[in-house]
């Protein structure tokens, strides 16, 4: 049964690496299938059987709670889906380094380019960023 969550891209691929699993098709062809680590599958393999689909919704990606509230994180993706110069940047396009510094000009929050782009993946904007902005 789907859950609320499910539609986070991080939950849907580890989701969609499980059912193939649960299909048969073998670890590698999975990994290199999805663009993940072949170690990373065989930890959804173990969790599987352990617990199914569940356990596998529900493994944790670890780090702290976001000190981003709902509220600030549809802002964040609403301004992502806008354009770069409605916020003072002198460019058309969105990159990395342009959301992390518009997250700290209106929340005072510094992140790293990696949770950056992992917050843009998760609030599905990350399409937004050109290749070089990721």
């Amino acid at each position: 049964m789907a859950r609320p969550n499910d539609d986070l891209p991080t939950i849907a691929r580890r989701l969609a690496a499980g059912q193939k699993l649960l299909d048969g098709i073998p670890v590698a062809q999975i990994a290199e299938e999805m663009g993940m680590a072949k170690t990373t599958v065989e930890k959804y393999r173990q969790v599987l059987e352990e617990g199914g689909l569940d356990a596998l919704r529900n493994i944790s990606v670890g780090g702290r709670r976001s000190a981003l509230d709902g509220a600030a994180r549809a802002w964040i993706a609403e301004a992502l889906r806008g354009s770069p110069r409605d916020y003072g940047f002198d460019a058309d396009g969105w990159t990395n380094t342009r959301m992390r510094e518009l997250i700290r000009r209106q929340y005072g929050i510094s992140y790293s380019r990696v949770y950056a782009w992992q917050l843009a993946t998760d609030l599905g904007v990350s399409h937004r960023f050109g290749r070089s902005g990721r």
